[in-house]
């Protein structure tokens, strides 16, 4: 049984040469991925609320500027609900570059979105070493669904950034448990900072650093006793007392109106969690829906539809994998039973969001915007199961490889087609919901905007 759960898994085998090969690979991807960035993000149109954020982040600005007497930016529309650290850079990178504003916003955005894809390949390459995290890179970077978010989209973009950063320093954290360093401490002082700064759903890096909690309590608990498991877990929690003051005073640098009430956080919960606006309704399944009467089934199918066969059949794989590693493995010592509450961090990060939107049946809009933040952990997972695919295809026969390398490229290259072929016709932005499930990729650059400006085509 302890054998089976140790291979569950993929485990760090590459050689030394090899690794350091994947890695340049990783980082050629991201190079290739930032050139692509900058030849094109002055290609992109105008996404929605574009001009007011940038409204928001200029009265952000002058509330600083003028030592928090100007208070436009705490009541402004109901941005103030939203963390402005976006707005805010990129208010202040148009005064120094020479775009415009809405350009140098693209620009941002971008740059955070490629923050995203860096510590994604981190994070799927401390789990499952260079290949896997070689693996999860590719995936997201080629899924349209993140791509086009990550200019266009000034709140979900670049929260999925942030959470990613969450994420990792919780992955790290748990690891070394019980006694975190204090590299990791900061790291997650700033991932969930500047999570929650965000946006209000950055409690969901909380519920993911909170539930794990009772699963090693009660695996260590069950290796010795409780009393021990408990003090244990306390020795592990102590640290994060100072690194909560610190993440708390970074989400109100980001997010000042968070901070003049301990309790707008939750008022900004309570506000997003009922009808803010007047419902209107959007085509799904064929049916004109009112917003707020979306049917369960709404973010899971979209969520099929819009995130590339490969990279959601491997993701799927991958947090069986997990699940069955967290189950089975034996290690109940403190670094074993760290290293599964890790990975149950990530396939929480990865399904939480929507099982709770299935369960409770929100306000849901746009496609599936609202949880692009659940793409990078899903990489990751589809980057695991990758891993464990090729070494039992390394066991067999050099056809296997060879076959399992063509499927890879095949699946990689669909979506980075569809994409191309979106961008090059001018594909027009519609929340419209295709009629053939196939139609994956152009769907995804429909709803995130990503297309060329009509302003740029040559007559």
């Amino acid at each position: 049984m302890q054998h089976a759960a140790v291979t569950a898994l993929p485990t760090h085998t590459e050689s030394i040469p090899a690794a350091r090969v994947l890695d340049a690979l990783a980082l050629c991807v991201l190079a290739v991925t930032a050139v692509i960035a900058l030849a094109t993000f002055r290609d992109y149109g105008l996404g929605w609320d574009d001009y007011t954020h940038s409204q928001y982040g200029a009265l952000l600005i002058d509330l600083y500027k003028s030592g928090f007497t100007d208070q436009r930016a705490l009541s402004f529309v109901n941005l103030y609900m939203y963390g402005g650290g976006f707005d805010m850079i990129a208010t202040l990178a148009a005064k120094v570059l020479p775009f415009g504003l809405f350009e140098t916003r693209r620009l941002v955005g971008a740059m955070i979105g490629l923050i995203g894809l860096f510590v994604t390949w981190r994070l799927g390459r401390r789990l499952g070493g260079p290949f896997a995290g070689l693996i999860a890179l590719v995936l997201i970077a080629t899924c349209p669904l993140y791509y086009g978010h990550m200019f266009i989209n000034a709140k979900d973009g670049p929260f999925a950034a942030v959470m990613a950063i969450a994420l990792l320093g919780l992955v790290r954290a748990f690891e070394e448990y019980p006694k975190p360093t204090p590299a990791t401490l900061a790291l997650c002082g700033v991932g969930f900072g500047l999570s929650i700064g965000a946006r209000v759903l950055g409690g969901f890096a909380v519920m993911e650093a909170l539930l794990p909690l009772p699963f090693i309590i009660a695996v260590r608990a069950r290796a010795s006793a409780w009393k021990p498991a408990l003090a244990e877990c306390g020795t592990f929690l102590v640290p994060f007392i100072p690194t909560a003051v610190f993440a708390y005073l970074l989400m109100g640098l980001v997010w000042p109106w968070s901070v003049v009430s301990p309790l707008n956080p939750f008022r900004a919960v309570e506000y997003f969690s009922t009808v803010f606006e007047k419902p209107w309704r959007e085509l799904f399944a064929g049916q004109l829906i009112p917003v707020d009467e979306m049917p369960r089934s709404y973010v899971p199918t979209l969520f099929a539809v819009q995130v590339p066969e490969l990279m959601l059949l491997l993701g799927l794989c991958g947090l069986a994998g997990v699940l069955f590693f967290i189950v089975r493995s034996a290690d109940n010592s403190s670094a074993g039973v760290g290293r599964r509450a890790a990975f149950l961090s990530v396939a929480l990060a990865a399904t939480l969001p929507i099982l709770i939107a299935v369960m409770t049946r929100p306000v849901v809009y746009n496609g599936i915007r609202h949880i692009v933040f659940v793409l990078p952990p899903f990489a990751v997972l589809a980057g695991l199961a990758a891993t464990w695919i090729w070494q039992r295809l390394q066991a067999y026969s050099r056809t296997a490889v060879i076959t399992g390398c063509l499927a890879l490229l095949a699946g990689l290259v669909s979506p980075v087609v569809d994409m191309v072929r979106c961008i090059l016709t001018n594909t027009p932005t519609t929340t419209t919901w295709p009629a053939a499930y196939r139609a994956r990729a152009k769907t995804s650059c429909s709803i995130t905007g990503a297309c060329r400006s009509n302003r740029r085509r040559k007559s």
